[in-house]
């Protein structure tokens, strides 16, 4: 799960009175130099800074009003270099011609209020997720995404910073305020408008997962159960997760060429038990002998419901998250479970770093890890990495 790092610094000030009588000790080795903090708030670093076109569409923005509303005490800037602006198309002309709201739009996507210095974020080994002052609705989804906040996601590996798992710009570049750090990012960053439902349809190398989800949906409604594809689709009520997805070659390697094969796979279990109790007292929803190979249908993401709320966020991993904590990754523990109610509920995945670059297969399997084919697809309720094989048992 994303770590969230809180540091408080404790100052104990020990006041002794020392009479004349007192033997004052001799000074041992030389003073330690005690390094001057930053003297200057971010806005003031900002303007003193080379970061021309960020400077610019700020100025012509309302987003000193959306920072003083915002009302944090500290600010995490990304902050685009020139020469990114530039590769984007977003030159002086086009800024100074852009209105206060396009920019708006724009900047608010790399200003986060949180406190998350170059000290925060190499203290762990994975990325930290901040919500960005970046709000917006999508129209043509009545009722799916209100208050939908942007967020960022920062980690360091190696001598790069990351931003979504991807490495923007050389560790080490920030420039600190009183208020704020910057972080110079070597490329703009572009807004996910696509949920993860969205992304697999417009993707012809997942036709043939698409048509396994399809399947496995209708069956599941079918007997008035929950459907995944509600959560793969996005709503306010489920929290961004990860979705590995087999592309068609996965279930090719595998033996399915058609939707016909995959539906014969599933009828193997069907039809399926009713729900009830285990002997634990957990409810227990059966499920279709595809969940098995499939991530996306299985139990894990089904019950993706119970990482909501407040959290917005729930186990959203990027590669290098996947790779350096592979031990603590594996089988991890998402939700202990309520008697009488929902069962626990854990990642049924297996990690291993190997040389730098993740693999991932089924747990407690003798199977070969499987490494991403791609990886770091950022979309509306999280990250997709892409597989070539199948989660088989």
């Amino acid at each position: 799960m994303i770590a969230r790092i809180s540091l408080g610094l404790l100052l104990i000030l020990a006041v002794a009175a020392c009479r004349k009588q007192d033997i004052e000790p001799e000074p041992v080795g030389a003073p330690v130099p005690h390094g001057a903090g930053p003297d200057k708030t971010w806005q003031q670093q900002l303007a003193a800074s080379s970061y021309t076109r960020f400077r610019e569409a700020w100025q012509h923005s309302g987003m000193d009003q959306k920072v003083k509303e915002a009302g944090a005490g500290f600010y995490t800037l990304l902050v685009p270099t020139d020469k990114a602006f530039d590769e984007a198309g977003w030159t002086t002309a086009k800024i100074q011609a852009a209105d206060a709201a396009t920019l708006n739009d724009l900047l608010s996507f790399y200003v986060m209020p949180i406190r998350l210095q170059a000290e925060n974020i190499s203290a762990i080994k994975g990325n930290t997720a901040a919500a960005t002052l970046s709000f917006r609705s999508f129209p043509d989804r009545p009722e799916w995404y209100k208050d939908y906040v942007d967020f960022q996601f920062l980690g360091k590996n190696g001598d790069s910073l990351l931003v979504n798992g991807i490495a923007l710009s050389k560790w080490g570049q920030q420039i600190d305020g009183t208020n704020g750090v910057i972080y110079p990012i070597d490329h703009l960053i572009t807004k996910p408008t696509l949920s993860m439902w969205d992304y697999l349809q417009s993707e012809p190398r997942f036709s043939l997962y698409v048509e396994a989800l399809h399947i496995c949906d209708s069956l599941y409604e079918s007997v008035y159960m929950t459907q995944p594809l509600a959560f793969l689709k996005s709503s306010p009520e489920a929290a961004q997760f990860t979705l590995f997805a087999p592309n068609n070659e996965a279930f090719i390697k595998n033996g399915f060429h058609n939707a016909g094969d995959i539906l014969q796979y599933c009828l193997r279990s069907w039809p399926l038990p009713d729900a009830g109790y285990d002997e634990n007292m957990f409810w227990q929803q059966p499920v279709i002998s595809m969940d098995s190979l499939l991530m996306a249908c299985g139990v894990e993401i089904m019950n993706a419901s119970q990482l909501n709320g407040a959290a917005r966020v729930g186990p959203v991993f990027f590669a290098n998250e996947l790779a350096n904590n592979a031990a603590a990754l594996s089988g991890l523990v998402l939700y202990e479970g309520q008697p009488y109610n929902s069962p626990p509920i854990m990642m049924n995945l297996s990690f291993i770093n190997n040389n730098g670059q993740p693999g991932v297969k089924r747990l407690a399997t003798n199977n070969p890890y499987i490494p991403l084919k791609s990886r770091n697809i950022r979309v509306i309720n999280g990250v997709v990495h892409e597989v070539a094989d199948l989660f088989k048992r």
